[in-house]
């Protein structure tokens, strides 16, 4: 109603302010007492809303008793998880032991100098060349030896003549003594001129023997020299490779200069130490794979040499020595290499990836794919080798673990399984 219908109708003239206020809607009390008018229409229309409200948001009214979803409802509503699946195999299983060392050559010299000390006349061989056991590596200066074995020579000489005279004296000697001691025995000679003729003998006897003993010692100063000359020409004394040559031409060098060294690398060895505990899996003559991450990374062939009877009380290991072929003499002395030895083999075992298993607080577990959904696994595991766990109870073989996406995995949870990549 208007201002001026209001104003024909009552007769009264009111001001603006006060029409206004007549004219603002009063809202509905809930003082309203239950029972009236009011509270009998207000009632259906509030109850009405609730329900209105508790449709459009998805929940039941709170009167309903379970206004929760049930895990069949949540599992209904919830996506399907996307995993990647592994089947359950049998495989035997070998754990190894790694070993290694550095490789040494099968056989090593080091070659001396020769004599009280020399000059160095020529070197025949350079670093890096093979050579042959006797074959020249170098020559020193003999002129010394030379001299000394003349000097020799001519004292010898000396001292055989000097023997030589001395010899024929005695033979002489000798024969007038027995003649002359037939006389005395017939009482035609006198005993003194016995006695004399005796102690010439026991003389010249002397004297020979002291000869023979220098010529002796002559003889062992000859082979002596010859010997040191010998030396003066340094050979090796191995088939082999020489390794350093430390020495040049006109140097010196006597019997404590090492001149040179020869490895054979036909072969190589490589010392490992193996504890008590596997050195009963370790046999003389058996096959061993080598690495060389130098050389190849493909393996070689060695073989168990030798295992000594003893063990080491220091590392409490024993020093097992592998003998590895070289025929092209490519792998170099000192070369780190490494060998594996099978400590613990299982034939068939059951097998699964090692990451699908988790570890939680009451214990291990995997989720396995079953019917399109997620199954929940305790399992008991054995051996564990790299990326392979064995399985020794809760799985069966042939079926599908899950090794990527269970960790968003629930018990009964829908799956969708995709391969490697992420493809279906």
């Amino acid at each position: 109603m208007s201002y001026e219908q209001e104003k024909q109708a009552t007769g009264i003239a009111l001001t603006d302010k006060a029409f206004a206020q007549k004219q603002e809607p009063v809202a509905p009390s809930f003082e309203t007492k239950p029972g009236s008018r009011a509270w009998r229409f207000f009632l259906p229309g509030l109850l009405a809303f609730w329900m209105l409200a508790a449709t459009m948001a998805g929940c039941s009214p709170p009167w309903r008793s379970g206004n929760a979803a049930t895990p069949g409802e949540e599992a209904a509503e919830e996506p399907p998880l996307p995993v990647v699946v592994a089947p359950v195999e049998r495989k035997d299983m070998e754990k190894t032991m790694t070993l290694g060392g550095l490789l040494k050559p099968q056989e090593e010299v080091v070659l001396m100098g020769g004599g009280a000390g020399s000059r160095i006349l020529r070197v025949a061989v350079s670093v890096g060349d093979s050579v042959t056991k006797g074959q020249v590596i170098l020559t020193q200066d003999m002129r010394d030896l030379d001299i000394q074995q003349q000097n020799l020579q001519i004292s010898k000489t000396q001292l055989e003549d000097s023997y030589r005279t001395l010899e024929d004296n005695y033979q002489t000697l000798e024969d007038t003594y027995e003649k002359n001691k037939l006389l005395y025995e017939a009482g035609a000679l006198a005993e003194s001129q016995i006695t004399s003729l005796e102690s010439q003998l026991t003389s010249l006897e002397s004297q020979m023997a002291g000869l023979e003993n220098q010529m002796k010692q002559i003889d062992l100063q000859l082979e002596t020299i010859r010997l040191n000359r010998e030396k003066m020409a340094v050979t090796s004394t191995i088939d082999g490779v020489i390794s350093t040559l430390p020495v040049i031409e006109g140097q010196m060098a006597a019997a404590s200069t090492v001149v040179a060294q020869v490895v054979n690398i036909e072969k190589l060895l490589l010392d490992v130490q193996i504890g008590e505990t596997y050195i009963m899996g370790v046999q003389k003559g058996d096959l061993m794979e080598i690495y060389i991450p130098a050389y190849s990374s493909e393996p070689v062939e060695g073989r168990v040499k030798t295992i000594p009877p003893n063990i080491n009380p220091q590392s409490r290991a024993y020093t097992v020595t592998v003998e590895v072929d070289n025929p092209d003499m490519a792998i170099k002395g000192g070369m780190y290499a490494e060998m594996h030895i099978v400590v613990d083999r299982i034939e068939s075992a059951l097998v699964i990836p090692q990451f699908a298993v988790l570890r939680l607080e009451d214990g291990q577990v995997v989720f396995v794919e079953e019917g399109g959904v997620a199954q929940r696994r305790p399992v008991t595991l054995g051996l564990t080798l790299g990326e392979e766990a064995q399985i020794l109870d809760g799985l069966r073989e042939g079926e599908r673990v899950i090794v990527e996406g269970q960790y968003s995995a629930t018990e009964g949870r829908v799956l969708n399984v995709l391969s490697r990549g992420g493809a279906q």
